[in-house]
């Protein structure tokens, strides 16, 4: 399997993990903020597992650890609240108008985007309105939070694209982590008693999507650009409101449905225009 391949699979795979993230959201019973640092703490922990191992030096994780550090902190805590405060379909769909972003800011990089992936973007977000429903907004606090963390998001990304160019996957990942968990371990500590009492759920959310998940996220978009990635993670949202429908019995409408297929829609594109250029590229 080449490395665009394993890429394609890896950010397939991930998208629809971190699709269940809203689920663990909605059903614990502590403030969002405590389990947003419960998962970059466990997932600081889990890194520097496999970091000791490695032969790298502190200094070279400083400057990526204090530009992405904080932007993941934000993007979380905001990602979490629109989630906790509107519908899983309402707030993941707020977070997910990240593209849009992504391609704005690529665009001011002099980064001209293909034509295709401007088509394949606009596709998804349509199919993101159908899928969401935005106008059944019920906080526009949560409003706020899902727009703020689809902004910090999209500056991780294109920030972290050089950083993960240059360190790989992993250092970026822990680097960020660290810097993210020291600035959020006052709500860890509080809910030292829930992260003991809920071991599996934290071990799952901090190792498993937020270690391996961040890890294999920077891999992926050290291969892949960052809008192809970004049309890609249109399917993190179809996951999320698969599980409410059928796990906390939100509703699904036609309406819906059809969003469904368009985003899905646009992940094929993504990955078949993307083939057929490289394709095209070893020919010549």
């Amino acid at each position: 399997m080449n490395p665009t391949t394993k890429a394609y699979s890896g950010i397939i795979i991930l998208t629809i993990s971190w699709g269940t993230i809203p689920l663990i959201i909605r059903t614990s019973d502590i403030a969002s903020i405590s389990l947003v640092g419960i998962r970059t703490f466990l997932g600081t922990l889990f890194l520097a597992i496999l970091l000791i191992r490695k032969d790298f030096n502190i200094k070279e994780l400083i400057k990526p650890g204090l530009i992405l550090g904080p932007l993941l902190a934000i993007h979380w805590v905001t990602m979490f609240e629109s989630i906790e405060l509107n519908s899983i379909a309402v707030g993941i769909g707020l977070v997910f108008s990240y593209p849009l972003f992504v391609l704005l800011i690529e665009f001011l990089r002099g980064n001209k985007p293909k034509s295709y992936q401007v088509f394949l973007i606009l596709i998804g977000f349509l199919g993101l309105y159908y899928l969401l429903d935005i106008s059944n907004i019920a906080s526009l606090e949560g409003a706020f939070y899902g727009l703020i963390s689809a902004i910090s998001l999209s500056l991780i990304i294109t920030i972290g694209e050089r950083f993960s160019s240059q360190l790989g996957g992993l250092k970026v990942a822990f680097s960020q982590l660290l810097v993210a968990s020291i600035i959020l371990f006052k709500f860890t500590y509080e809910a030292r008693e829930w992260l003991i009492d809920n071991i599996a759920v934290s071990v799952f959310l901090g190792f498993f999507l937020t270690g391996v998940g961040l890890t294999t996220y920077w891999y992926v978009v050290k291969i892949i650009k960052p809008i192809a990635v970004s049309t890609i993670s249109y399917l993190e949202p179809v996951t999320g409101v698969v599980i409410g429908a059928f796990l906390l019995n939100e509703t699904l409408t036609s309406k819906q449905l059809i969003g469904f297929i368009l985003v899905l829609l646009v992940g094929v594109g993504q990955i078949y225009f993307d083939s057929r250029i490289t394709r095209a590229s070893k020919v010549w």
